[in-house]
Parts: structure tokens; sequence; C-alpha cells
């Protein structure tokens, strides 16, 4: 290491400057790890949503007197649709944001090929994959599979979780009666892990929607452009 005085003052000089992390290029592992960190990531907001639901539909089972079956279930399915819908909606925009990341990526392979450097700041693990919004889904759903298990077994015991994490699950199964005797469901509670078939498709579908119409708009934008050049060029 050196030094540089300059105006009275000593300034030391740094021979080694700082690397840059580059994320464009990582190992296997790293882009695999990177990509569990990124769903991961995407299923915090839709599992929120659908939480937040939940606690909504218990309030809901709460305050409608027991008589008015019918109003329990047209309110609770309301909850559950508020929850499918903010599903849809940020899934939808998960799929733009990962398509345009695509085409970023076919930019960045592009001039790799051509042994131009492109910066390393592009991160694949926020590419469009066909299969990410359903493994979101699913991540999303994976409360409901390991609490509807449990709920087989140890129903006393993981009920109550259930219904507080995963409600709207679970208390349509209830909707179905409940057993005097031992106050245990009617219906065997395993059967809620059909349940956490809704997120997996939902944001799989509207995963695939956000990315094939950010495609369109693109394929548009490269079209009106091209119209204009050649317009220009018969000028």
């Amino acid at each position: 290491m050196g030094a540089c005085a300059r105006g009275g003052k000593t300034t030391m000089l740094n021979e080694k400057p700082k690397k840059v992390k580059n994320y464009s290029d990582p190992t296997k592992w790293q882009y695999f790890w990177r990509v569990q960190r990124e769903c991961w990531r995407r299923m915090v907001t839709p599992y929120l949503m659908y939480l937040f639901m939940s606690l909504l539909l218990l309030s809901v089972q709460a305050i409608v007197p027991e008589e008015n079956t019918a109003i329990e279930i047209v309110l609770g399915v309301l909850c559950i649709l508020g929850g499918i819908f903010f599903n849809g909606h940020l899934m939808y925009h998960t799929g733009i944001y990962h398509f345009d990341n695509f085409l970023t990526g076919e930019i960045h392979r592009r001039n790799a090929a051509l042994g131009i450097p492109s910066g390393g700041d592009h991160r694949p693990e926020r590419e469009y994959r066909a299969w990410k919004g359903f493994y979101i889904g699913f991540l999303v759903g994976l409360p409901v599979l390991i609490l509807g298990l449990l709920s087989h077994f140890f129903y006393e015991y993981a009920s109550m979780f259930f219904g507080m994490f995963a409600g709207w699950a679970i208390i349509p199964i209830a909707w179905m009666g409940t057993n005097a005797e031992t106050g245990g469901l009617v219906v065997d509670p395993i059967f809620s892990m059909l349940f956490a078939l809704i997120p997996l498709l939902v944001s799989g579908i509207f995963y695939l929607v956000g990315a094939y119409v950010e495609k369109r708009r693109k394929e548009e934008e490269r079209e009106r452009d091209e119209n204009v050049k050649k317009a220009g060029k018969k000028k």
C-alpha cells in the first residue's frame, strides 16, 4: 500500500480495489439456492393475504350467530375469494417482473457469447420459468399440507393452529358439521389438504398469464418500432 502527499495531507492509496460481486454468473448450487430464496420471498405476501383473510374469516364465524349457517358460509366464501384475488394479482405482477428479467438475461447471454461484458448485476434466479409460479403456489399452500396432516392425527392440538394460520382451508371443512360426542369434525380434516390446490393453481396460472401479457406487450412495442422505421425509410 502506498501513500500520496497532496496539499499537506497524506492520502493512502488502496492497491486492491474493492471487488464487485458478479451476480449474473452463479454456480449451479448458488443458482439453486438463490432460486429457493427468490421463490420463498415471493410466497410471503400471498401467504400473508391468506392469513389476513383467515383471521377475518375467524372473526366472521365468531360474530355471526350459530343458527345463521348460510350467512356464515356466504361471508366465509367471500373471505376466501378475497385471498384468491390478492394471490392472483400478486402472482400476475410477479410473472411480468420475471419475464422482464428473462429478457434482460437473454441480452446478457447473447453479449457473453460475443465476448462482450455486460455487467454482473443481473440476477438469473429472478428470470421467468413456467414452473416457478406453481412452485411458489405450492409454498403458499405448504402450511395447509403440514397442518392438515397433523390435524388428522392430533386434531385437538393442531386445530387451533390450523384455524389461526390457515383457517381458509379448515373452516370450510367445519361447515360440514361437527361430532357432538367427540367434538371433532364429521369430515376427516385430512381432506383440508385439498385446499392447497387453490394457491397452487391460482399462483401458477396468473404467473403464466402475467408473463404472457408482458411478452405480447414487448412484441407489440417491437412491431411499432419496426413500422416506424419502415415508414421513415419510405419517406
